[in-house]
């Protein structure tokens, strides 16, 4: 496989104006490149920077035959895909055909945003995959924009990673491996109250997938899977200051959870649950010294 990163992460949404309207007015994460001639003229989508080459793509679309229509109408507004940029997308997909496992529509698609296969959430706990080839139409990453704050009024600088519940870890990190090349590493068996497995899959921009498995009743990822099934729960952003992004949402009357900054193992983190954005948890993350951090290269 030729994975070089992830490039952007889907999320469904009712309301397109309305959402970006509220991740800038909760998080200063101010909305760009908005378009609505996408989806057969069914759409409108826009995108957020998350820094490290990465963004959130948000898309609004009413087409009953279209993906994104049907996620929403299944499990409603959230977090629906991952797209992994590659540079050989014609040996990817060649691959999966060898190991028999099945693309949307058998093809690559030559789409706005690049050379583009989906695997679907059959073949993967919860998810679609999308695999992309940028080509000269694509959204790329703003190169004024690298390295610098992706919030207005927070202390961000990048995303640091995207949540994945799962039913069976082992399972899920055999799936990612077989089917993109991507191995798992870092597994524990000691986090959430000793009722959780967790692992993290790297990539080259800095951010990793962390896959979680956990059966604690009372837990955030545990409800989300009885509710949703598996699939994509959160992203987590890092904060190069989290006492003051906390006073910033108090101020403003922005509820999180339990009104708590968390001393965890993954470092101080606050959760701002689906309540206030559509259908995803945010975390704010700053990380300890001994926490997860990206290895060096």
């Amino acid at each position: 496989m030729a994975i070089i990163r992830i490039q952007h992460i889907g999320i469904v949404v009712r309301d397109l104006e309305d959402t970006c309207a509220h991740f800038e007015s909760t998080l200063g994460l101010k909305a760009c490149d908005f378009r609505n001639d996408q989806g057969r003229g069914m759409q409108l989508d826009a995108r957020i920077l998350l820094g490290n080459e990465c963004w959130l793509h948000l898309v609004q679309n009413w087409n009953p035959e279209s993906r994104v229509y049907q996620f929403l109408q299944e499990k409603g507004e959230g977090l629906e895909h991952i797209a992994l940029e590659t540079d050989d997308i014609e040996s990817d997909v060649g691959h999966l055909r060898e190991i028999g496992v099945p693309i949307w529509e058998d093809r690559i698609l030559d789409a706005n945003d690049g050379y583009e296969a989906f695997v679907l959430p059959n073949q993967l706990p919860g998810l679609t995959i999308e695999l992309i080839q940028s080509h000269d139409r694509s959204w790329y990453y703003p190169p004024e924009k690298e390295n610098q704050p992706i919030s207005s009024v927070m202390e961000f600088m990048r995303m640091q990673h995207i949540g994945l519940v799962v039913e069976n870890l082992q399972d899920a990190c055999n799936k990612f491996e077989r089917l993109f090349g991507l191995k798992a590493q870092d597994f524990r068996n000691d986090q959430g109250k000793g009722k959780q497995f967790d692992a993290r899959i790297l990539f080259r921009n800095q951010c990793w997938l962390h896959l979680v498995q956990n059966w604690d009743p009372e837990s955030r990822v545990n409800r989300f899977l009885n509710s949703r099934g598996e699939g994509l729960d959160h992203i987590a952003i890092r904060s190069e200051d989290l006492e003051h992004d906390v006073g910033i949402l108090r101020e403003n009357g922005i509820p999180f959870f339990q009104d708590t900054i968390f001393d965890a193992n993954d470092g101080y983190e606050v959760f701002i649950y689906p309540d206030q954005l559509p259908g995803m948890t945010v975390e704010l993350i700053q990380p300890h010294v001994h926490s997860w951090q990206f290895p060096p290269e």
